[in-house]
């Protein structure tokens, strides 16, 4: 074994030796000694903070020592989603000492996720630091069961209706849910009603209060993955605080093309309702595929049962008005997510026998419920609707009289505007105002109303798509003696006086104990429509527009738009302006993070006030709706919310766009102390 040893030795020494004498000298060749070792270091000063939220920044700083040359430092990010997922730097270059500002993605797929800095000594890169800084969302501001409903249409102009419960974990994940949705099927060829449980999903809340939620129905794979942006407009005062309530517009599903508006509200009560409720939805008459529209008052005056007394409904379907009608029905016991399914007979369609409507509702809290049809399961239901009830409490039988209903009031109401066969909803937006009196009288109205098909206001040598009525009004009211807070409403007397004149048909539905009545609206011979609304009492404070809000809106130019927003009021400035950030569902797909502009005139004492909403790219395929401009008229309800609604839709040159736009915005508060 010795011998073997000294054997493999030699083999080695001989290939050195023959190499050595493989060059042009016979002299052996000694390799240079190793350079002295580079005295450059680097370091931060001060150490970076290690975490960061989204949307946020941090200035960087590293020192270079021993770099004669003062080459400075090179920057560069690394994380797990790769280039472009990681945020920015403002300089990849700076001086020795010099600072560059990382600025944190606005948004991330996860809760938090790991973006790597690195300062690299510019005269060495072998001499570097790294900061590892943790990007974490404000997920845990929303968490809780929430309740969720949105309105809008399919590609094709068929409604689209989503209402639903889900569990947010603060994490970042939607672990439980249910849901019903009313939906075009195209196998079927008919609007069908799919209800969904045990719902899984992600959501994500930025710094500015805008977020996402991704829902994963749990076996309906016809509906497909639903998307949808939010902007958080409250936070509750629980400890911790919490995300209370915000606005949602839908960014289509994995399989459906479909655009809506709504709300997401705290669920703080599933307890069984009780007492009168308000109620307005809107949608189609399935069978005929007419639009339709009920309202009225379901008093539950005992245990899961609304027997009729002190209760009624109005119901418009398409041109006819089918006024206070009886209505009764069960009710079942809420389920653990507040979720409760409302079977109610007569009332809608008087026929022979009576028709039956079912709804499911998802109960918020003990005054409010999101309401959804859901009786079309097979596609022979009654119709295809969804809107919200109110509870009157307290105040359930006693609202009787014209004394019942007095002060100042803001209406916005959206629906139908029923002209040369139209069915496609958005195409009537509605906003005012009006004082009633006490003693049956409306005065000092004031509305923007637009119907964006209507051709009645042109004339032979000038024919016109699109009528506004823009004017101040007076009128009429009658609250029924019978005390479920019904009225009747007649607006008259508009100046300037539309052509051919103006007389819609108004149902209100108080709920008293200072909620907002409930409104049902048909239009007339000459101005068909159908719509649903809101009526919010105005403030006697000053009215005021200034500071950060949240807003929702839908625009319709043939194809439905819908989005939310963030911005920031500027009374301040001359002219008064404001600017903000929208994510849209343009055309039947996202478009995230738009920017825009605006400005607006201050406020009168009734609150009615002029502005404009202006988009930064001139291509609206592409960009914002708000491209290249447009002008809106907003109606405040108090210094925290109102509503606009656009009115350029029959202005004559360079405006003159085709579409109408509504839209309702609320103060926001932001998600932390420090957020924007």
């Amino acid at each position: 074994m010795a011998a073997k040893r000294w054997v493999l030795f030699l083999l080695p020494a001989a290939l050195i030796t023959l190499l050595a004498g493989c060059g042009s000298s016979t002299s052996v060749q000694t390799p240079p000694p190793p350079p002295p070792a580079s005295q450059v270091s680097i370091a931060f000063q001060p150490e970076p903070s290690g975490a960061l939220a989204v949307g946020f920044s941090e200035n960087l700083t590293a020192v270079v020592s021993n770099d004669p040359n003062n080459y400075g430092v090179d920057w560069s990010l690394t994380c797990q989603g790769g280039p472009g997922t990681c945020g920015s730097l403002s300089a990849s270059h700076t001086a020795s000492g010099s600072a560059t500002t990382y600025a944190a993605p606005s948004a991330i797929s996860a809760g938090s996720m790991v973006v790597e800095i690195v300062a690299f000594a510019t005269a060495d890169h072998y001499k570097n630091v790294v900061a590892p800084i943790a990007i974490n969302t404000f997920d845990s501001s929303a968490q809780g069961t929430y309740v969720l409903q949105a309105q809008g249409v399919d590609a094709s102009s068929n409604p689209y209706q989503f209402a639903g419960v889900i569990i947010l974990d603060g994490s970042g994940g939607v672990t439980s849910g249910e849901q019903t949705v009313n939906f075009f099927d195209s196998v079927s060829g008919t609007l069908l009603t799919k209800s969904d449980t045990n719902l899984t999903g992600t959501y994500f809340l930025g710094s500015d209060g805008r977020g996402t939620i991704t829902i994963n129905p749990n076996n309906d794979t016809d509906i497909g993955t639903e998307n949808f942006s939010f902007v958080c407009l409250s936070i509750s005062s629980a400890s911790p605080p919490v995300l209370s309530k915000a606005l949602i517009a839908s960014l289509a599903t994995n399989t459906l093309a479909v655009s809506a508006t709504g709300t997401m509200d705290l669920q703080t009560s599933t307890g069984a309702p009780s007492g009168g409720y308000a109620f307005a939805v809107s949608g189609l008459q399935i069978t005929k595929m007419f639009p339709l529209a009920l309202g009225g008052v379901l008093n539950i005056d005992s245990p899961n049962t609304i027997s009729g007394t002190g209760s009624v409904s109005d119901e418009i379907l398409k041109f006819k008005a089918i006024p206070s009608v009886a209505v009764s029905g069960t009710l079942t016991t809420p389920d653990s997510f507040g979720q409760f399914t409302m079977n109610l007979t007569g009332g809608f369609s008087p026929s022979n026998p009576p028709a039956k409507i079912q709804f499911t509702g998802y109960i918020i809290d003990n005054t409010h419920i999101k309401l959804i049809e859901s009786d079309n399961s097979t596609g022979s239901g009654f119709g295809s609707t969804a809107g919200v009830a109110i509870g009157q409490g307290a105040a359930t039988g006693t609202l009787t009289g014209d004394s019942s209903f007095s002060g100042t009031y803001v209406f916005g109401i959206s629906g139908v505007d029923l002209s040369n066969g139209n069915i496609a909803p958005s195409t009537l937006t509605s906003a005012g105002l009006f004082t009633a009196d006490g003693g049956g009288n409306l005065i000092n109205g004031s509305t923007d109303t637009l119907l964006l098909l209507n051709t009645v206001q042109g004339t032979g040598t000038q024919p016109q798509t699109g009528a506004l009525i823009s004017a101040s009004f007076g009128g009429t009211y009658a609250v029924d003696s019978s005390g479920t807070g019904r009225a009747s409403l007649t607006f008259d007397n508009f100046n300037p006086s539309p052509k051919f004149g103006y007389n819609p048909v108004v149902f209100l539905y108080l709920a008293g104990n200072g909620n907002p009545p409930l409104v049902l609206e048909g239009g007339d011979n000459h101005y068909p429509s159908i719509g649903t609304g809101i009526v919010y009492p105005q403030s006697s404070a000053p009215l005021t527009f200034s500071g950060d809000y949240g807003f929702s809106f839908t625009q319709q130019n043939g194809i439905e738009n819908d989005g939310t927003a963030q911005m920031n009021a500027n009374a301040s400035g001359t002219p008064p302006s404001l600017s903000g950030f929208a994510d849209i569902n343009l055309a039947f797909a996202p478009n995230p993070d738009q920017p825009f502009t605006g400005s607006f005139s201050a406020p009168p004492s009734n609150g009615r006030f002029q502005g404009t909403l202006v988009g930064t790219n001139n291509d609206i395929v592409s960009s914002a709706v708000f491209t290249p401009q447009i002008t809106v008229d907003y109606y405040i309800i108090d210094e925290g919310r109102g509503f606009f609604v656009e009115t350029d839709l029959v202005t004559q040159g360079a405006q003159q766009n085709g579409q109408v736009s509504f839209g309702y915005y609320a103060a926001r508060a932001p998600v932390c102390d420090v957020c924007p």
